[in-house]
């Protein structure tokens, strides 16, 4: 077994944690979590800086002096972290300049959607009130019923 693998170990026992829950919470594959803790795959920078952060422990914690050398995987780390949470707030701001966009095309659709149906309902209304206008001489069909008929007595 690794010593990542020990050291995930250790950890999550001290946090009361099961393979489950690290990968709910870190959103890692259940099968690499077994993989990683089973000493058959070792994880990439960005999964242990995800798991360290899970695990409120600094990444560098998690990996021997074996796995890599002290001063370079300080600086790696810090790199990594500064790197991906860079990342992380471009990709945010991008989403939320994609979604103001978005909204403000919803509202103006939904402001011409009103528009159509005010002008439609004024076209109805309109046609609605031009029949009977259409030809005042000719009664309604109803009072032509009525009229028909003579009065009995």
């Amino acid at each position: 077994m690794s010593d990542f693998a020990e050291i995930l170990r250790k950890k999550m026992f001290e946090k009361r944690l099961k393979a489950v829950d690290l990968a709910k919470g870190t959103n890692i594959a259940p099968s690499v979590i077994s993989r990683y803790l089973s000493g058959q795959n070792q994880p990439s920078r960005d999964n242990i800086i995800t798991i360290g952060n899970y695990l409120d422990t600094h990444p560098q914690s998690l990996l021997s002096s074996s796995d890599a050398p002290e001063s370079v995987q300080s600086a790696q780390v810090t790199s990594l972290a500064t790197e991906s949470l860079l990342g992380q707030i471009e990709a945010q701001n991008k989403l939320i300049k994609y979604l103001e966009k978005r909204v403000a095309e919803l509202e103006e659709a939904k402001t011409v959607d009103s528009m159509r149906k005010a002008v439609t309902d004024s076209k109805e209304h309109h046609a609605q009130g031009s029949d009977k206008t259409k030809n005042p001489n000719k009664p309604n069909k109803q009072i032509v019923g009525f009229l028909k008929k003579p009065l009995k007595r």
